[in-house]
């Protein structure tokens, strides 16, 4: 018995720990905040699987999904069995983003995983002053790629906590930068039924080298907190996130997924990030199909005169 109260309290202790650093930092980076869009490795931003750009990028509460691993990777300590997963995303004018990830349960408490993510921006022209339109001028590929490494713990029945570490790499030309961050996260099924809140810290690290001496990039730190909730009568779940970046006014996005006959999911989602730029920006919808052991799942968004964005991934157990 005494036993178990030392334990429930040091889960209380981290519970209360993580949630007041969480506050604190991201309070901290939300305070100074004054430029939009001035980090680098800007691709890290970018949602990779399909399911959680449907639900408008609410995903840090969510439990069982190898994606967890990009944006909570204490959900990874949901999942039961071994899984992989592959996304591809066709994003604005020629960017392709594709990501590969795989887990495995390694024992009751842990799960690991392992993915690698890579955008390239297709064939761009080079210019100059002499040559502003390019024409006489060969082109050149640009991309970037990051690896990362995963656990997800469960230190109870309620709590799991997690952490990544990545290794970043970028390519412009004959130009190249790295760096190396890390991710934290925490996942706790709070006494109401259905109910899970999570809070991440996302890309916290540095760029070891920029692409220019003496530029010092930052990553595009953020910090999450969100909530997920299933409901009890309805096969529909629904899932919120607030979100404070360091390159950006605060924004939150919520979504639902609703549930036919256990094998097909509707989804939809809003992400106020996007709202300035109108058109139905803010908005994206979203399909799955669930088939023996495979999931495949589509989204869809369009950023307004920017264009069209197509996601599909694919969800393996085994």
């Amino acid at each position: 018995m005494r036993r178990r109260n030392r334990k429930e309290r040091g889960a209380r202790t981290i519970i209360a720990l993580f949630f007041l650093g969480w506050l604190l930092t991201a309070f901290r980076a939300g305070a100074a905040n004054p430029h939009v869009g001035t980090t680098g490795f800007s691709f890290l931003k970018i949602d990779a699987a399909a399911r959680s750009d449907a639900l408008g990028d609410a995903f840090v509460a969510a439990e069982g999904d190898i994606n967890s691993m990009g944006v909570n990777p204490a959900g990874l300590a949901t999942i039961g069995r071994t899984v992989g997963t592959a996304s591809y995303t066709d994003y604005l004018l020629d960017t392709q983003l594709g990501f590969v990830g795989f887990g495995k349960r390694v024992s009751t408490k842990n799960f690991w995983g392992a993915g690698i993510r890579y955008i390239s921006y297709g064939k761009l022209q080079k210019t100059d002053k002499e040559d502003p339109t390019g024409e006489g001028l060969p082109s050149f590929r640009a991309g970037d790629w990051a690896l990362q490494l995963c656990l997800g713990r469960a230190v109870s029945k309620r709590l799991f906590v997690g952490g990544a570490l990545k290794a970043i790499y970028s390519k412009i030309e004959s130009y190249s930068s790295d760096g190396y961050a890390i991710d934290i996260g925490l996942l706790l099924k709070v006494p109401i039924a259905g109910l899970s809140v999570g809070a991440s810290a996302l890309n916290i690290g540095f760029i070891r080298r920029g692409y220019s001496p003496g530029v010092q990039e930052v990553l595009p730190v953020n910090f999450k907190l969100g909530f997920a909730y299933r409901l009890a009568h309805l096969p529909l779940l629904l899932l919120g996130d607030m979100n404070l970046p360091n390159d950006n006014d605060p924004y939150f996005c919520v979504g639902g997924e609703f549930t036919i006959a256990r094998m097909m999911f509707l989804r939809a989602g809003y992400n106020s990030l996007y709202d300035e730029l109108g058109e139905g920006a803010s908005l994206s919808f979203g399909t799955g199909f669930l088939w023996r052991n495979y999931r495949i799942d589509y989204a869809y968004s369009r950023l307004a005169e920017l264009g069209r964005v197509h996601r599909i991934s694919l969800v393996s157990e085994f």
